[in-house]
């Protein structure tokens, strides 16, 4: 399935791919899932990557007020993670996912000190920063969808998921949600300090998306030698 990206879109993409190789976040996953322990504990701490950004969404759009043209990408952004008209929602996909590898149930699993920091990261910079610099914050992280996912889904595939539990990643992995927002992102870099903003906002951005994967990695090695030992 070919994707068609903006201009914008694509070196948003280029940039995440770049540190993904840099990072080896690829193959370093696919030694830690190699084994269903390690599956495990990948889909455990993940979880706690990806289900704060409906409401990191719901924050920004707060910010938006009445302003529909604003907050127009945030509310298509997510009508989809509901499932949009016919699927299920992200959250239940995610779910399966947990289920399929034998992972705990998300009520029982508890957040690790690295999601933590990202997790409170984000929610201040979308409280705090400018409006404008946390919309960009929001549709940029919809650009990584598709390098980070068709990374995951590999990842996954190599470890044997099976179809159930895979649905959630290849959902993601075509998922192309930057386009949602890129009136609004080209209209507020057309503004007075526009450009300024969204480069502050992408180097935020990637600057935690990097400690993220560095972080998530650790992690999932120091629980995996502890399995072990």
């Amino acid at each position: 399935m070919k994707i068609s990206f903006s201009l914008l879109a694509e070196q948003i993409i280029n940039d995440e791919e770049r540190i993904l190789k840099e990072l080896a976040v690829e193959k370093s996953l696919c030694d830690i899932t190699s084994n269903i322990e390690g599956l495990k504990q990948f889909a455990e701490a993940f979880h706690f990557i990806r289900y704060d950004f409906c409401h990191l969404n719901f924050i920004v759009g707060e910010r938006c007020c009445t302003n529909e043209f604003l907050w127009e990408g945030i509310a298509k952004n997510l009508y989809e993670e509901l499932g949009g008209k016919s699927g299920q929602s992200h959250n239940q996909l995610y779910r399966d996912f947990l289920a399929s590898v034998g992972a705990r149930e998300e009520d029982s699993l508890k957040e690790p000190a690295f999601a933590s920091l990202f997790n409170r990261a984000l929610q201040t910079y979308c409280r705090q920063a400018p409006l404008a610099e946390a919309l960009f914050t929001i549709a940029i992280y919809e650009a990584f969808d598709i390098p980070d996912y068709q990374l995951l889904l590999r990842v996954v595939k190599q470890a044997d998921v099976s179809q159930q539990g895979l649905r959630f990643f290849q959902l993601h992995a075509v998922a192309n949600h930057f386009e949602m927002f890129e009136d609004v992102v080209a209209w507020l870099r057309k503004q007075e300090g526009g450009e300024s903003a969204f480069n502050r906002a992408k180097e935020f951005v990637f600057q935690t998306q990097t400690e993220m994967w560095r972080g998530l990695i650790a992690h999932l090695q120091d629980k995996t030698t502890d399995c072990c030992i």
